[in-house]
């Protein structure tokens, strides 16, 4: 890590006119920029357009948005400073990452991010190098000079320049990738995407968040392997090692049982990774000798002697008669036909029993074959559901993190609207009478069948006199869902006409002289636009109008900025409190992450959720701003939306079934409710309610004082599945 801060010597003439940023790598790369040093106060570096050094937002997408800024100390007009902004990925000094500060040397390599653009710092003129006093050496008392032998082994010690690591299995297998080696060095592996090697949360899922490092040692000579606390351990050429493990030339490393493997190399090999070949002397080790066998000489055959004359033939001893040798042959076939009937009757018999055994074995076999496969089935269920929940524990998040992680998601919605005749294009108003809102019933001829008699509508004109503009402005919350601008909220925040709250009032009806005269007092009244619309004109006779809500007003901000963006309206749910409007971002948007279908049976009472909503009790971020306009000098104030996270609960879950074709026309049905611990005002309405995964399971829609309820996310999914937008 670099700490400290340094001063800048200036040159002999004291002036430094201005430093230039010199673009090395990523978008801006072979560019050069530089700024006068007396109009400069901060450079700031990001993806954020109003940066003075704005990155590209899709190739330089290891920059944050805020990721780093360089200031003159105005204490101290001689000294730079580069501050971490709290990036993502860090900021590195000649590839060393820095903590808060550091100060800038001229010629400083400046990297934002692991493997994200570099640019060296320099400043023009250049300043001039202090020179160090000349040491005097008295002769007398040098040290002579120490000649060096030069034996058998090479005498330059060989230095690693780089740290190359090649994937064997996993997601990234038949891939390389280099680090160069410095004194601070610090390789992090796991599924955190800040990792130096950041593997697949899926499919490397033997792999913790925050599984290794690889440091140098104590003494700077070599390298070791640090595991930190994984759940599945880390091995190094097949054996687990406990805590640390120092590294070598080629060893092999696996994060986890079965989990991706890295072979570790470094070049150049240091001098000792090979072996010096063995040598092998004939004389330690003579050859066994031939071992003689003894062969013993062939049996004398019969003598016998042949001449010109005659043959001579040694006597043979005397045999046995006639009479015996036939009396022994037929003992010998008697005999023989028993043992044959012995041994046929002994094989059938054995035949029998090894028939049996084999039955016996074979029914005892299947037996335990049927035991052993519901055992194999049983401790692969119990294997699955554990490692269910073992990667549902790897993929908890706090609500911290939820927020850290998808608060640029989540967006601040303003509405204004009214509502309009269809055929004139006019505003429509609610008629008073006596100072009160005017009701009128609807007539029997236009109530449908099946309906109640005694149907209330609103008393609707045009006219501006003794009446009120049905209309209004509100302010709630939503979030991302695609990168390309598509963002879920409630029906009540963008379409707030599809249901409307009308005060308590009195019910006229219309005399023969065409006065209204007062029937009676009614309550406060909801009203549903678009199922039935009418009005009473001053003739007396009713009749049916077409309405409609249009907005005067649609604008989306998104958290921690100040530009609004004109939304469009493109679905309502007809069921439930759900909308999707649309937005045209010049760049990607970071989507919320929907819980996946079927995701729904997960949700229980007492699971722990958050919340990310605008409401209106929060305090506002405001924005001070001098225009630049010569013909408006005045000083214009915004407010920069940033979302509050609120921990929270499922405290209920409610649903129901419905029958085919059955359709609730209460906008705020208890039917299929997550009903929430949370305490909420409003403002908060539209926002997105997270699991303990990050992941979206719900939309916040009303609440009081005593409970809070939200829409389960599988109705926003209905609204969404089209081609146009999920695909």
């Amino acid at each position: 890590m670099l700490e400290g801060r340094l001063s800048v010597t200036l040159r002999g003439d004291g002036q430094m006119e201005r430093v230039v940023i010199k673009h090395l790598s990523g978008s801006k790369a072979n560019q050069a920029v530089g700024f006068p040093l007396d109009q400069m106060q901060v450079i700031s570096l990001g993806r954020d357009a109003a940066s003075t050094v704005a990155y590209d937002m899709d190739r330089d997408d290891a920059v944050s948005r805020n990721h780093a800024t360089i200031t003159r100390d105005p204490a101290q007009s001689t000294v730079f400073i580069l501050t971490d902004l709290g990036s993502r990925n860090g900021v590195f000094v000649n590839h060393s990452r820095i903590t808060g500060s550091t100060a800038l040397h001229h010629g400083d390599i400046v990297q934002l991010g692991t493997g994200g653009p570099e640019f060296s710092f320099e400043i023009d003129p250049p300043p001039a190098p202090t020179p160090k006093a000349t040491r005097q050496i008295d002769l007398r008392q040098a040290t002579p000079t120490r000649e060096i032998s030069l034996g058998n082994e090479a005498s330059a010690e060989v230095r690693p320049q780089r740290m190359v690591l090649r994937h064997k299995t996993g997601s990234k297998a038949n891939q390389e990738v280099s680090f160069p080696v410095t004194p601070t060095i610090e390789i992090t592996f796991g599924r955190d995407p800040a990792a130096s090697v950041s593997y697949d949360a899926e499919r490397d899922d033997t792999v913790s968040r925050n599984h290794a490092t690889i440091r140098r040692d104590a003494q700077q000579k070599g390298f070791a392997l640090f595991d930190l606390n994984s759940r599945n351990g880390v091995f190094v050429n097949g054996a687990r090692i406990r805590d640390s493990a120092t590294l070598h030339q080629g060893d092999l490393i696996q994060f986890g049982t079965g989990g991706p493997e890295i072979s570790f190399q470094l070049d150049p090999p240091p001098a000792d990774a090979l072996r010096a070949t063995r040598q092998f002397d004939a004389r330690e080790t003579p050859p066994a000798q031939t071992r003689e066998a003894a062969i013993a000489p062939a049996a004398a055959s019969p003598a016998s002697t042949g001449t010109a004359g005659g043959t001579s033939f040694t006597e043979a001893p005397r045999g046995v008669g006639k009479e015996t040798v036939e009396r022994l042959i037929t003992e010998t076939k008697v005999e023989s036909r028993k043992s044959m009937v012995n041994i046929v009757a002994g094989l059938v018999a054995l035949v029998a029993v090894v028939a049996g055994a084999f039955m016996f074995m074979g029914r005892a076999t299947d037996k335990k074959i049927e035991t052993t496969t519901a055992q194999v089935q049983a401790e692969k269920t119990h294997s699955e559901s554990t490692a269910s929940a073992v990667k549902a524990i790897q993929d908890r998040m706090e609500p911290q993190e939820i927020a850290k992680e998808y608060s640029e998601s989540t967006v601040y919605i303003e509405v204004d609207w009214k509502l309009i005749d269809l055929a004139s294009g006019q505003q429509l108003r609610h008629r008073y009478v006596n100072n009160a809102p005017a009701y009128v019933e609807v007539p029997k001829e236009w109530i449908p069948k099946g309906e109640r008699l005694g149907k209330l509508e609103p008393w609707l004109t045009f006219d501006e006199s003794d009446s009120k503009a049905i209309g209004g402005r509100l302010a709630g919350s939503g979030f991302a869902v695609t990168d390309n601008g598509f963002i879920l909220t409630n029906q009540h925040v963008a379409a707030p006409w599809k249901e409307i709250k009308l005060e308590a009032g009195i019910v006229v009806t219309i005399n023969k002289k065409g006065e209204p005269v007062i029937a009676r007092k009614v309550l406060e009244q909801r009203w549903s636009p678009a199922q039935s619309v009418y009005w009473l004109p001053s003739g007396g006779n009713s009749a049916r109008k077409d309405v409609s809500g249009r907005h005067d007003r649609l604008e989306v901000t998104f958290a921690h900025t100040k530009l609004r963006f004109q939304g469009k309206l493109v679905r309502v749910s007809d069921e439930h409190d759900v909308a999707l409007i649309k937005v045209d971002a010049p760049a990607k948007i970071k989507p919320a992450p929907l819980a996946p279908l079927g995701s729904e049976r997960e949700v229980q009472p007492g699971n722990p959720i958050t919340i990310l909503s605008y409401p209106d009790i929060s305090l506002k971020t405001l924005f001070a701003a001098k225009s630049k306009d010569m013909l408006d000098q005045g000083t214009t104030i915004a407010e920069i939306p940033v979302p509050t996270v609120t921990p929270s609960a499922i405290s209920k879950v409610v649903s129901s079934t419905t029958t085919a074709g059955e359709k609730s026309s209460e906008v705020y049905s208890e039917k299929n409710t997550y009903q929430l611990t949370a305490n909420i005002s409003a403002g908060s309405s539209g926002g997105p309610v997270f699991d303990d995964r990050g992941r979206v399971i719900g939309i916040f829609y009303a609440g009081n004082r005593d409970m809070t309820l939200a829409v389960p996310i599988r109705f926003a999914r209905e609204l969404m599945d089209v081609k146009g937008i999920l695909h």
